[in-house]
């Protein structure tokens, strides 16, 4: 199993109430549902140890692979998902990590 996490800032204009809605209507609902897909969920930042947090979301995901994470984002089913993303996220500052767990 694969840990994926993507931060990301929100786009100017775009309210946290308006990303609240996406996610939990589409983005959560679609990605929770692909097979490759072990665990979604979604973390709004409120801030961090002396000011302010340097992204608005955070993602935190288990996949079954990176991978198969990279192909599920080209499938017909995530199609509403990408789109969303690219109308919410401020993908300069998106920043997508992934890793093995330590054990």
């Amino acid at each position: 199993m694969q840990k994926v996490y993507c931060l990301y800032k929100l786009k100017p204009g775009v309210t946290a109430e308006q990303y609240i809605e996406w996610s939990k209507g589409v983005d959560q609902a679609i990605t929770r549902q692909q097979p490759c897909v072990h665990q979604f969920r979604v973390y709004r930042f409120e801030g961090r140890r002396g000011g302010e947090a340097p992204w608005d979301v955070i993602e935190d995901i288990d996949v079954d692979s990176w991978e198969a994470w990279e192909k599920c984002l080209t499938t017909p089913e995530m199609a509403d998902v990408v789109k969303g993303f690219r109308e919410m996220a401020d993908r300069e500052s998106a920043v997508t990590v992934f890793g093995s767990e330590i054990v």
